[in-house]
């Protein structure tokens, strides 16, 4: 079984390890250009973007050629995934002819503008994540084939983001962050950006115009000096079964 995954801050990368097989960052499979993928069992996991599935994943999946028996995408999401599965089935068929399995797992949402992260953590038990794994660990063992039913308040959610244009990341959209003085210039932000889209020096942190929008350099910043304009609070967040060495030899 082979795994493909994006991940930020950590929650894919935790259920694409729970999972198992072997495992490949797709940030790592552009760099070096590779997009076919073959294996009796291949699958997707990557977070939620706006009720749809981040811009390099999409990118990615429109290149690629998969041939597996069986197929499978798991979303991880914190509040509303809109109609994500149907998106992410969509996406995979393309490249693989087949979607078997589409599924979604809430966690913690890390959209810090539009939470408080420490109230999104505070939550996590409330999600019974070890629950969700065991159902999606079962019906891939089982091969199961299902896509969840996206009900009329999901495809409400989908047609305001879809409307928005919210799904697009605007490229520059990291020129806005805030880098305060507690910044040393360790380069975490950059090692730990799946788009490479960080250059740190001894002077500055220089945001350059590719922006995925994971926010992974603001919640991985080990001094919290990375901030957004209309963030909610400036509790950060990352999965606490993946270190920051783990999202560095994910994206880097």
């Amino acid at each position: 079984m082979t795994v493909l995954y994006f991940t930020a801050t950590g929650n894919s990368l935790f259920v694409a390890k729970k999972i198992g097989g072997e495992l490949l960052s797709i940030p790592k499979l552009v760099r070096e250009g590779r997009y076919e993928i073959k294996d009796d069992v291949v699958g997707l996991v990557c977070p939620t973007y706006c009720a749809d599935v981040p811009r390099m994943v999409r990118e990615y999946l429109a290149k690629a050629t998969i041939e597996a028996d069986y197929t499978f995408f798991i979303g991880t999401y914190g509040y509303m995934a809109g109609a994500y599965t149907d998106h992410a089935a969509e996406y995979l068929k393309k490249a693989a002819g087949h979607a078997d399995y589409v599924d979604k797992i809430i966690m913690v949402d890390t959209a810090l503008t539009r939470f408080e992260s420490q109230k999104q953590i505070d939550t996590l038990p409330e999600k019974h994540v070890d629950q969700q794994m065991e159902r999606i660990l079962s019906n891939i063992s089982s091969r199961r084939h299902s896509t969840p039913k996206v009900g009329a308040g999901d495809k409400f959610v989908d047609w305001l983001y879809h409307t928005a244009g919210a799904p697009q990341v605007a490229p520059e959209k990291a020129k806005s962050h805030i880098v305060n003085d507690q910044c040393v210039h360790c380069g975490t932000c950059a090692r730990v950006c799946p788009a490479d889209n960080i250059i740190v020096t001894k002077e500055k942190v220089e945001f350059l115009d590719h922006c995925e929008g994971c926010l992974g350099c603001v919640h991985n910043c080990p001094k919290n000096a990375i901030h957004l304009k209309n963030e909610k609070s400036n509790a950060r967040f990352r999965n606490p079964e993946v270190s920051i060495r783990d999202l560095v030899e994910a994206n880097n």
